[in-house]
């Protein structure tokens, strides 16, 4: 008996919670799918396929979800809502399954667990169990796989954090070097950062200038929420708590330099951006600057962009160098 196939786009919380989905599904007997990386292509189907008002990534999402339509015998597009107290996800994920099956009333029918940990019934555990019934009666075979998958999650989580000491080593080993040490953040919502087709390859760019980039993978939970406790009012969005709350703590880090990334028509960015901001303000010695991405973006622009950014930082240091 051949094995489920189950679809994920490779969009949008993919980043944040592959690794949890990916291991659960196969150790439930599902054959995983995945769109693969963005290319051209699946953005224009996106971009045909969805309503003009949506944001850069939402339309990605759709072009993956064209994508797998005919590979496939379910897609999982989770309704995510809560996953932490006093924050939620932005109304684009808790009305993603929603809008698909409203625009592509072709596609395959959706795996769409909600996960809300405000109700028992909503939680990762007792929602994935669900999912896992769709695929196994094994109900025993259900948890285990669920206990292994967060497990391997925890392990990734760890494995891309970057020790406090030893970024203080680096920027350390930095002072006295004009480039082959230079540290820049990349801040912004994770399928901004790690899709390389909608940041213009800007990580391979860093990479052959010997930047060393940054992310907010390597900060912690709990450095985050210490980080966001200057604000005055709290942040009601999960995904921006972690872009702000990691940029305070490269801030407070002295780095080089941090380039926020994010796209046109994003509410909570443009917020979060503000407030990014007014933090270079009490940083002066921290280059700050913001990339807006949509489906026009040039790359030849970007490329200028970060060529002058990382000048900037080059000529700064070499000016503090001379003056040591």
């Amino acid at each position: 008996m051949s094995k489920i196939k189950v679809g994920i786009p490779q969009s949008l919380l993919y980043y944040e919670y592959y690794v949890l989905w990916k291991d659960f599904l196969e150790n439930v007997g599902a054959e995983v799918i995945v769109s693969g990386n963005t290319t051209k292509d699946i953005l224009n189907l996106g971009i045909k396929s969805a309503i003009s008002e949506v944001c850069l990534p939402v339309k990605l999402f759709y072009g993956h979800a064209l994508y797998l339509k005919d590979k496939v015998d379910y897609l999982f597009v989770p309704r995510m809502i809560c996953v932490e107290k006093g924050a939620y996800f932005c109304p684009k994920f808790i009305g993603l399954p929603d809008m698909l099956k409203s625009s592509i009333p072709s596609l395959p029918p959706m795996i769409e667990p909600t996960i809300d940990i405000r109700k028992a019934k909503t939680n990762f555990k007792n929602s994935f169990y669900k999912v896992g019934k769709l695929i196994t009666n094994d109900s025993q075979k259900i948890y285990q796989a669920f206990y292994k998958a967060q497990n391997a999650f925890q392990m990734y989580i760890n494995n891309n954090l970057l020790d406090d000491k030893i970024l203080s080593k680096r920027l350390n080993d930095a002072k006295n070097s004009i480039e082959s040490h230079i540290n820049i953040a990349l801040i912004g919502h994770s399928y901004l950062v790690n899709d390389s087709f909608v940041n213009l390859n800007l990580f391979l760019k860093l990479k052959k200038k010997k930047i060393h980039t940054l992310t907010a993978e390597m900060v912690s939970k709990k450095e985050i929420k210490k980080q966001l406790r200057k604000l005055y009012k709290p942040i009601f969005w999960t995904l921006s708590k972690k872009t702000l709350g990691s940029a305070f703590y490269f801030f407070k880090k002295k780095i080089d330099g941090i380039i926020h990334l994010t796209t046109f028509e994003c509410g909570e960015d443009s917020l979060v951006g503000e407030i990014m901001h007014q933090e270079c303000k009490n940083n002066p010695t921290v280059a700050y600057t913001e990339f807006v991405f949509d489906e026009h973006t040039g790359e030849a622009g970007i490329d200028t962009r970060a060529e002058a950014f990382i000048d900037m930082i080059v000529r700064r240091k070499k000016h503090e160098n001379n003056h040591a």
